[in-house]
């Protein structure tokens, strides 16, 4: 049997994805988390049945925390970055 993850973005749009294991799932005190192991992205990380990053696309974030702050910046000297993973 084949199981699928489908996150809908509207009435007639959506992203899915062939699973080919759930990896964890867990309700934390704030929101559902799951982990599961895609054919496509890799590992995806869903909250709350929200995609929030893949393996495959995880350099989009990344490229977010770190690039945008500098952009920013007139004149970065000094960089932290907490909990860039």
């Amino acid at each position: 049997m084949e199981l699928w993850f489908t996150e809908k973005q509207t009435e007639k749009f959506g992203i899915t994805a062939k699973v080919n294991k759930t990896l964890h799932t867990e309700q934390t005190d704030f929101q559902k988390l799951d982990m599961i192991e895609t054919e496509e992205f890799g590992n995806m990380l869903v909250l709350d049945g929200m995609v929030m990053t893949t393996e495959k696309d995880e350099f989009v974030y990344h490229e977010m925390v770190a690039h945008v702050p500098l952009f920013t910046h007139p004149n970065p000297k000094h960089v932290l970055v907490v909990g860039g993973g």
